[in-house]
C-alpha cells in the first residue's frame, strides 16, 4: 500500500475511533452497528493490502477467519456495546479489535477460495440477521445503554442491512463460481 493510502486510511480510522465522531456513534445503537462497526472492520480490510507479499496457508486462513468472526460477533453482543460506550479503554479496545478482524478478514479471505468465501459470506449474513431479530424483536431492554426504541429499530436496520448483504452475496457468489469455472477431476495415475 502506498503511503499516502495508508495515511489516509489510518486518518480515517482516528476519525471513525475520536471524538466528534465516536460519542455520536456511541449515542445511537443503530449508528453504533450499522456505522461504526462495519467501517472499522472495512478500514481493516483495506489496510490488509499493506501485507500483499504476505500469503496464508489455508489453515491459519480459516483459523483467522474463525477468530474475526468471533472478535465481530464480541461486539455485537448488547453487553458487550454496554461496556463500550461506559470505558473508554473498552471503547478503544473494541476500535482496534474490529481494525485487526478486518485486517484477518483482508488476509484470510482470498486464501480460502471461492467455497470458503461463499460461506464465509453465509455465515456473516445470518450472523448480522440473527442479531437484528434478536434486537427487532425482544420485548425487554438488552442493552442497559440503549432504549427499547434504539434497540428494536437497530435490530429493524439491520434486518433491511441484512436483506441487502443477502442479495450482495448471492451476487458476488454466482460471480465467483462462474469466473472460476467448473473444474475436471484429476485422472488417476496406476503405475
Amino acid at each position: 500500500m502506498k503511503k499516502y493510502r495508508l495515511l489516509v486510511v489510518l486518518g480515517l480510522i482516528a476519525l471513525i475511533s475520536l471524538p466528534p465522531l465516536d460519542p455520536y456513534f456511541d449515542q445511537f445503537m443503530s449508528a453504533q452497528l450499522l456505522g461504526q462497526v462495519p467501517l472499522l472492520i472495512g478500514l481493516g480490510a483495506l489496510l490488509s493490502i499493506g501485507f500483499k507479499g504476505y500469503k496464508l496457508q489455508t489453515s491459519m486462513a480459516l483459523a483467522w477467519v474463525v477468530l474475526s468472526f468471533g472478535g465481530v460477533l464480541f461486539w455485537m453482543v448488547p453487553r458487550s456495546l454496554d461496556l463500550a460506550v461506559d470505558s473508554n479503554l473498552i471503547d478503544g479496545l473494541m476500535h482496534l479489535t474490529l481494525v485487526v478482524c478486518g485486517i484477518g478478514l483482508g488476509l484470510s479471505l482470498p486464501a480460502i477460495g471461492p467455497i470458503g468465501q461463499i460461506a464465509a459470506g453465509i455465515y456473516a449474513v445470518a450472523m448480522w440477521s440473527s442479531m437484528g431479530l434478536i434486537l427487532r424483536f425482544s420485548q425487554a431492554q438488552i442493552c442497559a445503554r440503549f432504549t427499547l426504541d434504539q434497540q428494536q429499530s437497530a435490530g429493524l436496520a439491520m434486518l433491511w442491512a441484512g436483506s441487502g448483504l443477502l442479495l450482495v452475496h448471492l451476487l458476488v457468489s454466482i460471480t465467483l463460481l462462474v469466473r472460476t469455472g467448473p473444474r475436471t477431476p484429476a485422472k488417476p495415475t496406476h503405475g
